[in-house]
Parts: C-alpha cells; sequence; structure tokens
C-alpha cells in the first residue's frame, strides 16, 4: 500500500504542476459556466415571467439531465486541448462566446414565440432586416447574467498568462478521451433504441419524443441545436410518401367531408372582385371594446355589424408566423412544423386560392409592404399562384412608421395598382404599421390613454391598432370613391395575435387593469368578410375555426365549385359546416365538442399529415 502511495505521490508531483493545476482551472471556468447558462435559461423559460428568471425552477427542469448538459458542454471544450499556449485561450473565449449568444438568441426566441428556433429560423437572416426594435423589446437587463463569466475568465486569464505564454504540448490524448467519451455517453441511449431495439433503457424517452422545447430541457440549448441541425438535415431529403401517409390523407380528407347541399350563402358574391386585408397582429380581443369611451376599433366595429363575422378563428401560424398565414389563406395547407415553407420549398406548386380563381376569369396580385426577401415572400406568393408581386420596392416610402411604410401611405398607393387590374381580380394586401413593439409616433395616439397604459406595451398596442384601423376604413372610403367597392368583397383578418403573443407579461405588471385585457388562453384573431350587397350581416359566435378555413369559405361565397378544392384543401367552409373547432400548432384541439374520437385522432394528427404533404409537393397542379 505504501508502494502505491508512493507512486501516486510521484505522479502527481511530476505532472500536476502548477502551470497544468491553472490550464485545468481555466477548462473548467466556462465548462461549469456554460452549464450553469443552461439552466439559468431553463430558470428563464420555465418563470412565469420570461424576462425573469427563476434560478430554483431552471434548476428542478435542468436536474434529471444535467448529465446530458455536462457532456454536450463538453464536445465544444474539448477541442481546447488541441491548442497550446494563447491558442487554447483564444478558441474557449471564442466558443464560449458563439454558445453564450446562441442561448441568449434562444431565450430572446422563447419570449416572442414560447418556443425554440430551429436552425431554419436561425439562417432566415433576411428577416433581421428592419426589426432591431422587435428584437430589442425581446431582451431584458437580467439577461447580462449570461456574459458573468467572461469577467471571470479575463481576470484570470490576467493573472495566470505567463502559464499559458510557456511552451507545453497539445493534450491530444486528453482530448480524445474527453470528446469520445462524451459521445459514447450521448448516443449510447438512442444506439440501444434503434439497434438493440432496447425501449426499456433509461432515458428513453428523451430521446423517442422529439419535441423542440422539451429538448432543449433534456439536453441544453446546446444540446437541442445539435440534436435539431440533424433533424433539419433528414428532412432536408426529398420527401417520399410512404403507403401509411397516403392512408392518413386520405383518412384526412374521407373524415373531412361533410357531404351537405349547397345553401343561401353559395355564390352569394359570385363574379365579384377579393380583396383580402391581412391586419399585422390584429386580435379579437380589442374588437368592440373602447377605452375611455372611445373605440379601439370604430370602422371594424361598424363593419362587423353588417358583415360575415367569425369571432373564434384560431391563430395557426408556426415558425414562419406570417408568412404562415399567408399560406393557410391561400393554400388551405397548415404550416411546416419547421422553419418556414416559404424558405423551405418556395417552388411547391399548389391547388392555391389564386389558381383556382384564375381558372374562373380573375387577375391576381399580391401587394406586400415588406421586401420581398423578408420571409421569401417573393418566391413564395409567386410560387403559390400570384400572377403578379408588388413588395417595398413599389412604393414610394415617404413616411415610415416602426418597420416600414406607414399603413396610410401603404393605402393611398394601393389604389392605383387595384385600378390597373383586369376585372375580376383577387388581390392579398397586407399591413404593418400593428406590427410589434407597438411604439406608434405620439401624434398619431387618440385615446388619450393615462400614463401608466400609454407608456405600456398594451397601450402602444391599443393606439397601433387603433391607427391601423383608421387606414382600413380610410382604405375603404377611397375603394368607393373610384367605383371599386361596390363589385368587390373585402375579407379581413389578423395574421396572428399581438400583444398576448410577445408580451404578455407586460399586462399583468399593470397596476390598473381590466378583466378583458388579460390573456384567455386562446390565440384568437377576427375573420370579416363584407360584401355591399349584403343586407344584414351574421356573427358565427357559436363557430370555431382556423386560418385554414379561410379559403373554401371564400371560394363558396364565389360560387366556386367545391369539386375544385375539397380534395386538397385541409380548411372547411365555414358557411356551411356542422362542425366547431380548431387544431392550434401546439397540436390542442379547440372546440370539437360534437366531433367523434376517431376524428379527434384524424384532425390532431393533421399538422404531421399536411407537414408531409407540402414536403412531398402533394397538392401539384
Amino acid at each position: 500500500m505504501s508502494s502505491f502511495n508512493y507512486k501516486l505521490n510521484e505522479f502527481f508531483k511530476n505532472n500536476l504542476t502548477k502551470d497544468t493545476l491553472i490550464r485545468i482551472i481555466f477548462f473548467l471556468i466556462p465548462l461549469v459556466s456554460i452549464v450553469l447558462k443552461g439552466i439559468i435559461f431553463q430558470g428563464f423559460v420555465t418563470s412565469q415571467n420570461p424576462y425573469v428568471f427563476n434560478f430554483s425552477a431552471g434548476y428542478d427542469a435542468a436536474d434529471p439531465c444535467l448529465n446530458y448538459y455536462i457532456a454536450f458542454a463538453l464536445i465544444f471544450l474539448s477541442f481546447s486541448l488541441l491548442f497550446k499556449g494563447r491558442g487554447r485561450i483564444i478558441y474557449t473565449l471564442v466558443i464560449d462566446c458563439i454558445l453564450t449568444l446562441l442561448m441568449l438568441i434562444d431565450t430572446w426566441y422563447f419570449r416572442g414565440f414560447q418556443t425554440v428556433p430551429s436552425v431554419l429560423a436561425l439562417t432566415q437572416t433576411a428577416n433581421l432586416d428592419s426589426m432591431s426594435g422587435s428584437i430589442l423589446s425581446m431582451t431584458s437587463n437580467l439577461d447580462l447574467i449570461f456574459l458573468f463569466d467572461f469577467i471571470i475568465l479575463a481576470i484570470y486569464v490576467c493573472i495566470t498568462r505567463k502559464s499559458f505564454t510557456k511552451k507545453h504540448r497539445r493534450a491530444v490524448k486528453t482530448f480524445i478521451c474527453t470528446f469520445v467519451l462524451s459521445i459514447v455517453f450521448i448516443i449510447y441511449v438512442p444506439f440501444s433504441i434503434t439497434v438493440f431495439n432496447n425501449k426499456e433503457v433509461p432515458n428513453a424517452y428523451f430521446f423517442s419524443n422529439y419535441d423542440k422545447s422539451n429538448t432543449a430541457k433534456y439536453f441544453s440549448p446546446i444540446g437541442y441545436h445539435i440534436m435539431d441541425c440533424y433533424t433539419t438535415y433528414r428532412d432536408s431529403k426529398p420527401y417520399k410518401l410512404t403507403d401509411t401517409d397516403k392512408s392518413d390523407i386520405n383518412e384526412l380528407f374521407e373524415v373531412k367531408k361533410e357531404n351537405l347541399p349547397n345553401n343561401e350563402y353559395f355564390a352569394m358574391s359570385k363574379g365579384k372582385n377579393l380583396i383580402y386585408i391581412q391586419v399585422e397582429s390584429l386580435e379579437n380581443f380589442v374588437i368592440g371594446q373602447k377605452i375611455n369611451g372611445t373605440e379601439i376599433t370604430p370602422n371594424l366595429n361598424k363593419l362587423v355589424q353588417s358583415s360575415l363575422y367569425f369571432p373564434n378563428t384560431f391563430e395557426q401560424v408556426n415558425e414562419g408566423t406570417s408568412s404562415d398565414c399567408d399560406l393557410m389563406v391561400n393554400t388551405s395547407m397548415l404550416p411546416l412544423r419547421s422553419g418556414s415553407t416559404f424558405f423551405r420549398y418556395p417552388n411547391d406548386s399548389y391547388n392555391s386560392l389564386p389558381n383556382i380563381l384564375e381558372d374562373e376569369g380573375y387577375s391576381t396580385i399580391a401587394i406586400h409592404p415588406d421586401k420581398g426577401s423578408f420571409w421569401n415572400y417573393k418566391n413564395g406568393l409567386t410560387g403559390i399562384g400570384f400572377d403578379k408581386f408588388n413588395d417595398f420596392y413599389s412604393f414610394n416610402v415617404d413616411e415610415r412608421i416602426g418597420l416600414g411604410i406607414s399603413d396610410k401611405r401603404y393605402f393611398e398607393q394601393v389604389i392605383p395598382m387595384l385600378k390597373e387590374q383586369k376585372q375580376p381580380f383577387y388581390s392579398e394586401t397586407i399591413t404593418l404599421t400593428s406590427h410589434g413593439p407597438f411604439d406608434i409616433p405620439k401624434e398619431y395616439r387618440e385615446l388619450g390613454l393615462d400614463s401608466e397604459l400609454d407608456e405600456s406595451k398594451l397601450g402602444g398596442y391599443f393606439e397601433s391598432i387603433h391607427y391601423t384601423d383608421k387606414q382600413i376604413g380610410y382604405f375603404l372610403d377611397m375603394l368607393e370613391k373610384e367605383g371599386l367597392l361596390e363589385n368587390s368583397i373585402i375579407a379581413i383578418m389578423g395574421d396572428h395575435t399581438g400583444v398576448h403573443k410577445y408580451y404578455d407579461d407586460s399586462i399583468n405588471q399593470l397596476s390598473h387593469k381590466e378583466d378583458w385585457f388579460l390573456n384567455t388562453g386562446n390565440p384568437i384573431v377576427p375573420f370579416i368578410i363584407f360584401d355591399p350587397s349584403y343586407k344584414e350581416g351574421k356573427t358565427f359566435d357559436k363557430l370555431y375555426n382556423g386560418e385554414i378555413d379561410v379559403m373554401p369559405t371564400l371560394l363558396y361565397l364565389l360560387g366556386v365549385d367545391k369539386e375544385k378544392y375539397e380534395n386538397t384543401a385541409l380548411g372547411r367552409n365555414l358557411l356551411n359546416t356542422n362542425k366547431s373547432f380548431a387544431v392550434i400548432t401546439n397540436g390542442t384541439l379547440k372546440g370539437g365538442e360534437t366531433l367523434t374520437d376517431k376524428e379527434k385522432e384524424v384532425y390532431k394528427k393533421s399538422l404531421d399529415t399536411s407537414d408531409k404533404m407540402i414536403r412531398a409537393n402533394y397538392t401539384h397542379r
């Protein structure tokens, strides 16, 4: 025993020099800090308020999987052992900076979308143009805690810099040992599942139930992004529908059919122009509401009285946000489960709203205030089937509010574009001013809000929506003066929710708030169809529906035979249905009390079914 102790002491005496110990500590500081940052990330995303972190909650979320947090961090840090001297310092600082930035982006993204971004979302850099205000609104002063280790490392390196300038060898053997052991630990479970078909291996659930937020919790943000890169690569290959996929598609369309006779709504607006207005961040909760006795949306309030109004239209957008709405309205397909459809599959062809109407003799145009590169709108919308696409460069941007041209100047310049269209025409128009962070200039604030509400995100939202509502009324007046309104139907819908989607926590912080301010848990936007010839309006307040239902509903009003779209459109005609439900992007079924268990199962599966249909270009013409 004494001989063993002597050899052990000799080993440490010869190998564990002061410089070696300093380098070991230098390796451990970023390792520990990166693991802690993963816990801090969980502390933000598991908190009721994602702008304030709860370390205890974050640790509880990460605790069962801390070994994976360490293993994934070691994969990247182990490469520092292949460097020597200052090279090791530089590599360590660079990789720490990259991983920290990644976790910060995940945190900011989660605050906006309640999930973590895919690699596809991170590569859509065209969307960063003009969005600095929106991105900054997702940050918090507490985010500075992610940078704490850089201060410690800087001080440590400054004090011990001589130990890194002395000549020493690269630790190749240590690198191999660290890197290989980390990889083996990570792949042990999936290897056991796939090769040995051992479903009972510990932690099998973590690998067999891929979900973005849960994967980030189980494996840390770093591990999630590694697995997401693999998933993205796997899904990037051309998808070929399996026999099971084809059976699921046929089952979905069979379950969806209702075979009801036509009613009085069929062809009520046949031959008329269709002008669709997609309103940025318009939520239904503001419709009909007043602040200090002033209506927030007076024009929309007036409009719904003589329109077909669907107040329970559930948002169904995913990572493509606004572009997902464009997709659903025009194709009646649910968006991809990962990334933006317009970025990933801009060349897919669809049995779409513009294509079907073109077959009916319509000219079609998409008029967008954003640049065509934003969400890849130009390629996406022309791919869907629009004859013409006018974007940011088609406008004289002489007044900017927020992300771009003001809604007033936008609508004023849309009018001559519509007058140039051969009638009947279908035009998609998009508003922009009510985009977050809802910091509309003071000269356009007309609601007279008290100081606390006026300075809050909710107050800014009210003012922004009030401004946009005013411009919609102005647009309708211009259409009437130009003789276009009488022979047109106007469809209006919010692309997705706004203040409750991105800034819900700020509402709860108000000292004075009314009950109707608060989030009901239902992401609902209004869907309105106005035709000047309608004698009276109708509110479908008992009907639950989604954004994919817009296309078949409008085609029904325009008198298009359902045989031309019922086997490609996933949505249903809201004017002739006995079903009340919507499937939202997290897989939750809203409504559906009258559906059978089988129908509920098929509709919930429709998210994945639609994903496969798009990837396989199933509905191509």
